[in-house]
């Protein structure tokens, strides 16, 4: 596996670095959530599509280097998730591309998460463009309605390769325990197909053990959230999820 630094936070096999969402609805309320999720995350991401100005340019542009200034070190992903991959906003194509350029121009992220299923009209250019510009790209694939096959998730994973991520992300809902087990050793497995850091999560109260396995089977990031603040769900409490990874330290 291939490391890849973001302001001195590295992405590779060990202890899974912990991202926290923020999911405000208004500037204060995410200010307010970055100054607390600061404080344990190695990782903050914002989720964007939660935000009531998203469309308003200058608006969005003074939460963007608020947030960077609120920050500080502490790596950001930008993450504009639309409805179809479970977020919170319905945007055309066009829009989806150019917020993300706004967010990437502002100089403010250091990560841009993008749906893989998007890629194929964005093009590797807009992939090319972000990582020009010093921001390291997530391609995302979203299934909320199961766990595909093993052949699937490393086809995608070696897509994800093939459209030059940085870091490649497999989220998936499993039907039963053995699509959870399924997924760790999937991952595990993944490490002897791609180069790319890997992060994988399987959904829901039955996954939540996948939130935690990164040291056994490679996934380099998880997700954990503030109390009452769960962009997803399965996701553990930050302060909880921090006491389980330091068992394995």
């Amino acid at each position: 596996m291939m490391d890849v630094e973001v302001r001195n936070v590295r992405f590779n096999a060990g202890r899974p670095k912990i991202c926290v969402p923020l999911i405000g609805r208004t500037f204060d309320e995410i200010i307010e959530q970055a100054s607390l999720a600061k404080k344990q995350a190695d990782v903050i991401e914002w989720r964007a599509d939660y935000y009531q100005d998203l469309l308003d340019d200058e608006e969005l542009l003074i939460t963007l280097l608020a947030l960077r200034d609120e920050l500080r070190d502490t790596p950001l992903i930008f993450n504009l998730r639309t409805k179809p991959e479970g977020g919170e906003v319905e945007l055309s194509l066009r829009d989806y591309r150019r917020i993300n350029e706004f967010a990437v121009s502002s100089r403010a992220i250091d990560i841009a998460d993008i749906e893989l299923s998007h890629v194929d009209k964005l093009g590797s250019t807009f992939i090319k463009w972000m990582q020009a510009l010093d921001v390291k790209v997530i391609l995302s694939d979203h299934n909320y309605e199961k766990t595909p096959e093993n052949a699937v998730l490393l086809f995608r994973l070696n897509m994800m390769e093939h459209w030059g991520a940085d870091i490649a992300k497999i989220v998936v809902v499993p039907g039963d325990e053995d699509d959870v087990i399924r997924l760790m050793e999937m991952t595990l497995k993944a490490q002897t197909f791609v180069t790319l850091p890997t992060v994988t999560v399987s959904m829901g109260k039955l996954g939540k053990i996948s939130r935690v396995a990164g040291y056994l089977n490679g996934s380099c990031m998880t997700y954990a959230c503030l109390p009452g603040c769960a962009s997803a769900e399965g996701q553990i409490e930050i302060a909880k999820l921090t006491m389980i990874l330091d068992e394995f330290s």
